[in-house]
């Protein structure tokens, strides 16, 4: 079997976390699991949420297969037993004699993560970059996501010609002087990846944000309409600076509608003649139409796709999506990526089993004639860091 555990981890896409040193079981559980619901969640539906009910949603988030693979290997890291309560007792000791910042550097040293490029977009409030620089140790590069600048405004009491001029110099200011490599979209999220090209028009915008005052937030279809507009300006924006856009693509939280985030969704605005020299990330690869975003990489040249969120969360399934994603789309535009969020630990665990993953897709290759083992090696560094070091300019 290949092995790539020496090769070192540009982390295409993840999210920054805030310092937690003392965490209880549950607290750790629900700072790293995926899925599995919230108590809001149900409160929020009417329904009551008693102590037998927290503990079934903590047993339904420690029943995923990654959580199971995730304590293996921190039991492993830490030498004890493999109970969630053993590692997180490590954990706790292992801050506060290391202190923070040391231990989460460890973490991240011992998955050979060498760069962090971060959404701060979540969590809010943001998280100070400074602040989280200096608790990992390795190189962070942040993404600016138009949503929560779009959001700003939306809040507050201004006409179109200060909104358009506000976020037009948000988006300039944060590429030309903030630090960030480039821009990241949720709109997957609020409206959609069905996104009419023909929506750059300046009477769109003006016409969507007047119906939206006027009804005081709540615009129907002109939330939309906005989105759209805003969405296109972005993508102009990004070829002036020359950076990458990011947009989220297929699965997410409880929030997400599937059927709406569909990479295939997007065909038509990524085609259109005015946006094809725009640099997109399909982030997560539209995971689990992981395949509809390896074929459009192909065919569009300057598409990229992120294997985040589809690996880790998806477990055993990491080497399929990688090797689904691979039968159409270039080796060179597919980029390692976790989504990981919350505590060191998950960037830590999503290394290995990217790795891990990636060994198996490509062992299956080089055993069915496509490859050797010099080019899986070649691949791999490719797909760990190298591309995204060209894409980002790192």
């Amino acid at each position: 079997m290949l092995d790539f555990s020496n090769l070192s981890v540009v982390d295409a896409h993840c999210h920054p976390y805030r310092r937690k040193d003392k965490l209880s079981a549950d607290e750790w559980v629900d700072e790293v699991s995926f899925g599995g619901g919230s108590p809001q969640y149900l409160r929020d539906g009417g329904i009551e949420v008693d102590d037998a009910t927290l503990a079934e949603l903590q047993r339904v988030k420690r029943d995923t297969l990654y959580f199971r693979y995730m304590l293996r290997r921190l039991a492993e890291y830490f030498q004890v037993e493999e109970t969630v309560d053993a590692v997180v007792e490590a954990r706790n000791r292992a801050i506060l004699e290391e202190g923070y910042a040391s231990y989460a550097n460890s973490l991240h040293q011992a998955g050979k993560i060498d760069t962090l490029i971060v959404d701060d977009g979540h969590p809010l409030p943001q998280v100070n970059l400074e602040n989280f620089r200096a608790q990992v140790g390795v190189e962070v590069l942040p993404i600016f996501r138009i949503e929560v600048l779009i959001q700003q405004l939306l809040d507050e009491d201004i006409g179109w010609l200060e909104f358009q001029r506000a976020y037009d110099d948000g988006i300039a200011s944060a590429l030309s002087e903030g630090g960030y490599r480039g821009l990241k979209s949720i709109i997957a999220y609020r409206t959609g990846l069905d996104i009419d090209p023909r929506s750059r028009s300046v009477d769109q915008g003006m016409v969507a944000l007047e119906k939206i005052r006027r009804a005081r937030g709540r615009g129907g279809d002109a939330i939309k309409n906005l989105r759209d507009h805003l969405f296109c300006r972005a993508i102009e924006r990004c070829i002036d600076f020359d950076a990458p856009l990011q947009v989220h693509t297929g699965m997410g939280d409880w929030e997400v509608h599937l059927d709406a985030c569909r990479p295939a969704q997007l065909m038509e605005l990524l085609r259109y003649p005015a946006y094809r020299a725009c640099k997109i990330l399909l982030v997560h690869t539209g995971y689990p139409y992981h395949a509809e975003a390896g074929y459009i990489a192909n065919v569009l040249p300057n598409i990229w796709c992120d294997l985040s969120e589809g690996l880790p969360f998806a477990g055993n399934a990491a080497a399929r999506i990688i090797a689904e994603v691979l039968e159409m789309a270039p080796l060179s535009r597919v980029c390692y990526g976790s989504d990981a969020y919350g505590t060191p630990e998950p960037f830590y665990t999503s290394a290995l089993l990217g790795k891990q993953a990636l060994a198996q897709a490509l062992q299956d290759l080089i055993d069915d004639g496509f490859m050797t083992e010099a080019g899986a090696e070649e691949t791999a560094k490719m797909i760990l860091s190298d591309n995204a070091r060209e894409l980002y300019g790192i």
